[in-house]
């Protein structure tokens, strides 16, 4: 699934596999997320070691234009549930402001019991909180949650958000989601949703574009300029009135 947002565009696969796996080539630079949320996998990003993911495991790679990773389920018997995201992060507002080394591949548990009822931090910008670092401004969270539970997020102006529902049914405003669909939220100051059943989602909440900042910019620019405009036509308008 491709999701194009103002901000970012995300590649999203949620796969099933027994007892093979699958491949994911990548037409651009992209920051790939994986989550195992059942089963063991052996996942090779391109150009490092391959690495063994197990259940509620996070991976973050970069992946370079052109490459290709792979994912293979260790067991000949039982189903292996992976889902993977990769973000096309070139027209995030900070992605030339750091212009340190990348970060190579890393992974990290979180338990259920961490996740239930609220949004846990898994990746961040700078790997506060103890999540994944990704080194842009991109947040992901997931949560655990049961019927009823109401989870409201804030979002900062000029970010966007991609909701995705892994298993069960929630809420969202008019929308009814469930396993497998996402919804796209933009120029929101905030997101909710409720959930119908036990149910596990993750939260994206994603960059300030560069095509928004120039926007805005050209509006104040524009704004400025209407203002002085405004303020000359005051001092002439005055001095005509003084003779």
């Amino acid at each position: 699934m491709l999701v194009s947002l103002d901000s970012i565009t995300i590649t999203c696969n949620s796969e099933y596999f027994y007892p093979t796996g699958f491949v994911f080539h990548t037409e651009k630079d992209m920051v790939v997320v994986t989550y195992v949320r059942e089963g063991v996998i052996i996942y090779k990003s391109p150009l490092e070691e391959p690495a063994i993911l197990e259940t509620k495991d996070f991976g973050r790679n970069n992946v370079a234009k052109d490459t290709t990773q792979y994912a293979f389920n260790t067991s000949e018997y039982e189903n292996a549930h992976v889902f993977q995201c990769g973000f096309d992060l070139g027209e995030c507002a900070d992605s030339c402001e750091d212009s340190s080394p990348k970060p190579k591949g890393v992974k990290k548990l979180f338990a259920h019991a961490e996740r239930q009822g609220i949004l846990w931090l898994i990746d961040s910008s700078d790997g506060r909180e103890g999540s994944l670092a990704i080194k842009h401004e991109v947040q992901i969270y997931s949560t655990f949650t049961r019927n009823g539970n109401h989870i409201i997020h804030e979002l900062k102006p000029g970010r966007s958000a991609w909701l995705h529902v892994v298993k069960g049914k929630i809420s969202h405003n008019d929308l009814v989601l469930q396993t497998g669909d996402g919804a796209g939220i933009t120029e929101e100051r905030s997101l909710s949703f409720t959930s119908k059943c036990s149910a596990e989602i993750l939260l994206f909440d994603l960059c300030e574009s560069k095509t928004e900042i120039k926007k805005l910019s050209k509006s104040k620019q524009q704004t400025a300029k209407v203002l002085s405009s405004i303020g000359s036509a005051r001092e002439e308008l005055a001095q005509v009135s003084k003779s």
